[in-house]
């Protein structure tokens, strides 16, 4: 089934694809294989049979691959390098195999990939990737809808319209998708994510108090917190530090279990000390907590964003906007700091129109921003207000990008009829 990350291989750089545990990173790493398949070396790090390897070993793995394909050497090779964290000084076994003019592609499940190895380790010879969960488009092809633009008002919308009612409350992982028995699978990747990407990959010891904090923050999915509320919780029953706090915070955010998302703020420094917004990697693992359905929508929105910055357009930045007594808007969009879309979800304006509407208008005037989107469960209508035009349209539509900002969708439009 084709991803809509396309990642490509370049000369001389590493392919880096990053993301959580079983979002798909082996499948696109298998994707770029090609026909000649004795010209693609696969290692998988988490196989026992590879357990020990360090980067230091890896000419001895070429040598190896030499001895059995004698007729390559001289020709282009691929090296597929799948959890890549799990070996010892990777760094220096990937940039061995770039001096030596391999094609490289390695994937991880921990965000220091990205964030901290790649830059340092391999010094400007690694393009990064995230690979994130399905997104709704990807999830209608794993569930057999072919979607397109005729389909828009026929019958297949009701098809669509029960098919995301699963998305939100199952999540999106592609084995959850496609297999049943969707809660003990969510509940082995969250075990697994939690023990081997933040416990055993960090050396926590407190074992205790990272379970507490995960519970803590699967409660407050798309909602407001801080690092200072976080430790205050937790010090009344561990009694721990808020360094220790912090450092948790990070490994977790290291694992993709959780984003938090900064205030817009034209002062850096007041974006920092302002509390962030907590999403989940996938609305499936809220089953473990309370799951609700306005929450649902607001994290799957959430998700489609970061999607769009992801695959499509890294200059894109994402940011809320007010909170803390102000009018709040629940998505900046901005690319170069440049407000390009402001964002408000919500189940249905019927209850909240006035609260909705003037927060977004005011934030449209106060940001220069014309693009005002209101995202629903099904409601669809053009609103001018203050002079400015907001539309309101339904959670599937904005999911499957048939919104006026569709360019910046990280779902592709329709095909069309």
């Amino acid at each position: 089934m084709e991803r809509e990350l396309k990642p490509s291989l370049n000369p001389g750089k590493a392919t880096v694809i990053i993301g959580p545990r079983r979002s798909g990173k082996t499948y696109l790493l298998y994707s770029m294989v090609g026909e000649e398949r004795e010209r693609y070396v696969y290692l998988n790090f988490e196989n026992p049979l590879l357990f020990g390897i360090t980067g230091r070993d890896f000419p001895g793995i070429v040598d190896a691959y030499f001895d059995l394909y004698p007729e390559n050497v001289g020709r282009e090779v691929f090296f597929l390098l799948d959890e890549i964290q799990n070996v010892p000084d990777w760094e220096i076994g990937v940039r061995y195999l770039l001096d030596e003019d391999f094609m490289v592609a390695v994937t991880g499940s921990s965000s220091r990939l990205l964030s901290r190895e790649v830059a340092t380790q391999l010094r400007g010879r690694g393009i990064s990737y995230t690979l994130l969960p399905l997104s709704f488009m990807e999830f209608l092809r794993f569930k057999g809808v072919d979607f397109k633009k005729r389909d828009l008002y026929g019958r297949k919308v009701h098809t669509i319209k029960k098919l995301l009612e699963e998305y939100l409350k199952y999540g999106a992982f592609p084995e959850v998708a496609l297999l049943g028995d969707k809660v003990r699978i969510l509940e082995e990747y969250l075990s697994v994510m939690i023990t081997k990407d933040v416990v055993e990959r960090h050396g926590i010891r407190n074992v205790a108090l990272i379970e507490a904090l995960v519970k803590l923050l699967l409660s407050n999915y798309a909602k407001y917190t801080s690092y200072s509320s976080i430790h205050r919780f937790l010090k009344s029953e561990f009694g721990t530090s808020k360094t220790t706090v912090l450092e948790y915070l990070r490994a977790l955010e290291d694992s993709f279990f959780v984003f938090f998302l900064p205030k817009f703020a034209r002062s850096e420094k007041e974006s920092l000390r302002a509390p962030k917004k907590v999403y989940l990697v996938d609305t499936g693992l809220a089953l473990f907590s309370r799951k609700d359905p306005a929450r649902d929508m607001e994290n799957a929105v959430f998700l489609e964003l970061l999607r769009r910055k992801h695959y499509l357009n890294p200059l894109l930045n994402v940011h809320y906007y007010g909170g803390s007594g102000e009018k709040e808007v629940d998505f900046v969009v901005s690319e170069s700091g440049r407000v390009v879309e402001l964002i408000q979800v919500t189940l249905s304006l019927n209850d909240a129109r006035e609260r909705e509407l003037s927060a977004l208008s005011m934030a449209g005037r106060n940001l220069g921003c014309e693009n005002l989107t209101v995202v629903t469960l099904g409601e669809e209508e053009i609103i001018e207000r203050d002079g400015l035009r907001i539309n309101v349209l339904p959670l599937w539509k904005f999911l499957l990008g048939l919104t006026p900002s569709a360019p910046l969708s990280a779902s592709p439009s329709p095909a069309p009829s």
